[in-house]
């Protein structure tokens, strides 16, 4: 089963190397990196507003430490054939889910890492705990996520409850509890739950290694909820196989489409209009985006961190609408329709500029809110606007000709 594990990993890495590859490309990198240096530059001169401890200061340092022992989980790589092909090797998958797990420490391990170095100097001026106190909680929590995947482990075979409570709910009860003593009095005592915890979820799961009742069918769907979410954020940059869009009526949302007069000329317009309105994936992306940029610029009070915002995200919807119409032009019934490339890219880009219109006086309204009607105010909408007419009448089209040819 070792040998097993090892060769699904090693194909499981090289799918991900492929598409990690097509992800960080030019563009990405450079967008994530003024990204990173934005919301760096802004955390730098909020960390300067904080001059003593606030009331607000462990609450939120608690929440936030508790939401990153929620990341990571234990990656199977089970497959649906398993149930059937592999069920008389049941009692000897201990040790293929005793590999995953041992695989799967390490995002939790860097997550827990980085979200406590970041949160360090926050917790240190906002909630008044010492950095002895930080690194104390930083280790009780790595250990008890390590214990945590036993549970995930536990779970496998159908033995993750106590009593009538399921083992995940007392566990994260444990560790909010701990938590709050931790940050508000004994910072050692998140080690010694930790440990603790460990220990007794570390001598229950031996005993999963000579029961045989693994739950086929809920190893295999928890494997493949967690591939389809992996699948699916990969599907914003690149084409992933498998991964379909869903698709909603949205009837309240016809009034839309009245603005679009039935002529020959607009076929493809209410077509990718209709689409974009119904596609769970570009409609969702679009308006996260959206309420993402609006809520950095009615909170950042810095010139260029809100001109560095209003340009990034702009440029990051007119980059991710890209893929809808490739997706659009694989239908080959499109083709039917007796007009030419160069009138799709016109009505795509048309529709682009109506979205990006929308995206700029959100954003536009956000920035009045928190500049007023100043230069500076005039500046950042100007940039966005700039940006806007880049993508849609020099970058876009290139873009979509390649995607005809």
């Amino acid at each position: 089963m070792t040998k097993l594990w090892q060769e699904r990993l090693r194909r499981h890495q090289l799918d991900q190397f492929k598409y990690l590859r097509l992800i960080f490309n030019d563009n990405f990198v450079l967008a994530f990196i003024v990204l990173i240096g934005a919301l760096g530059f802004w955390y730098s001169n909020l960390l300067g507003t904080i001059h003593h401890q606030l009331m607000l200061g462990k609450p939120i340092v608690i929440l936030l430490l508790f939401l990153a022992v929620q990341v990571g989980g234990i990656a199977t790589l089970m497959e649906d054939p398993d149930s059937t092909f592999l069920l008389v090797k049941e009692k000897e998958f201990y040790k293929y889910f005793k590999a995953a797990k041992n695989y799967s420490v390490f995002i939790p391990i860097v997550t827990l890492a980085l979200a406590n170095f970041l949160l360090s100097a926050f917790a240190s001026r906002a909630a008044g705990m010492r950095i002895a106190d930080i690194v104390l909680v930083a280790v009780g929590l790595i250990v008890y996520k390590l214990g945590f995947l036993n549970v995930n482990l536990m779970a496998l075979y159908g033995r993750d409850h106590f009593g009538n409570f399921s083992m995940k709910l007392v566990s994260n009860l444990i560790l909010i509890v701990s938590l709050i003593l931790s940050v508000y009095s004994f910072s050692p005592l998140m080690v010694i739950v930790g440990v603790i915890y460990y220990l007794f979820l570390n001598m229950r799961v031996k005993t999963l290694e000579t029961s045989g009742q693994l739950q086929w069918k809920y190893a295999i769907e928890t494997e493949n909820q967690r591939m389809f979410r992996i699948k699916r954020f990969y599907n914003l940059f690149t084409d992933v196989p498998g991964v379909n869009s869903k698709i909603k009526r949205r009837k309240w949302l016809d009034w839309v489409y009245k603005f679009i007069k039935p002529s020959n000329n607009n076929t493809y317009l209410y077509l990718f209009a209709r689409g974009f309105v119904r596609n769970n994936e570009y409609i969702g992306l679009f308006l996260r985006l959206t309420i993402i940029q609006a809520i950095m610029l009615c909170l950042i009070d810095s010139f260029y961190i809100s001109l560095i915002v209003e340009m990034l995200f702009i440029y990051l919807v007119g980059f991710q609408l890209k893929p809808y119409f490739k997706e659009v032009m694989q239908n080959l019934m499109q083709r039917l329709y007796p007009i030419s490339g160069k009138m799709k890219i016109a009505l795509f880009t048309k529709l682009s500029t109506v979205i990006l219109g929308i995206q700029w006086i959100v954003s536009a309204l956000a920035i009045l809110y928190k500049f007023g009607l100043s230069i500076n105010s005039l500046i950042i909408i100007a940039a966005g606007l700039l940006v806007l007419i880049f993508v849609n009448y020099f970058y876009m089209p290139r873009q979509l000709k390649k995607y005809l040819d």
